[in-house]
C-alpha cells in the first residue's frame, strides 16, 4: 500500500513538472529538453488510448496490497471532481499545456535576447 502511495505521489509530481517544469530552463537551459519530452508524452497519453505505465504500476501495487484498483485514468481518479469539476477537464488540460508552452516561449525569448551579449563577449 505504501508503494502504491509513493507511485501516486511521484505521478502527481510528474504532472506538476509537466505544467511548470519548463520554467526551470530559466535557470539552466538544459532543463527545457526533459520538460518538452514530458509535455509531448502528456499530449500523446491524453490524445490516444495509450495507458500510462505508471498508472498500470500503481493499480498493480494496489492489487498486490489487497485493494481494488480504481477504474480509468490517474487524473480521472485523483483530480477530476476533486481539484476541478469534470466538465472543465478539457479546459484544465489546455490551460496546463498553455502554461507549459508559455514557459518555453519565455525561456527561448530570454535566451535569444541574451544571446547577442554572449556572442559579443566571446569575440572580445
Amino acid at each position: 500500500m505504501v508503494a502504491a502511495a509513493l507511485v501516486a505521489f511521484g505521478h502527481m509530481a510528474f504532472l506538476v513538472y509537466m505544467v511548470v517544469g519548463g520554467f526551470l530552463a530559466l535557470h539552466r537551459f538544459a532543463w527545457i529538453w526533459p520538460s518538452i519530452g514530458v509535455t509531448l508524452y502528456s499530449i500523446y497519453v491524453t490524445l490516444t488510448d495509450f495507458t500510462c505505465p505508471v498508472t498500470t504500476l500503481e493499480k498493480w501495487l494496489l492489487e498486490q496490497a489487497g485493494r481494488t484498483p480504481y477504474e480509468g485514468s490517474f487524473t480521472a481518479h485523483y483530480l477530476r471532481d476533486t481539484l476541478y469539476p469534470a466538465q472543465y477537464e478539457t479546459a484544465i488540460w489546455l490551460t496546463a499545456m498553455g502554461i507549459a508552452l508559455a514557459s518555453y516561449v519565455l525561456v527561448l525569448t530570454r535566451r535569444r535576447r541574451h544571446l547577442p551579449d554572449r556572442e559579443r563577449l566571446a569575440s572580445s
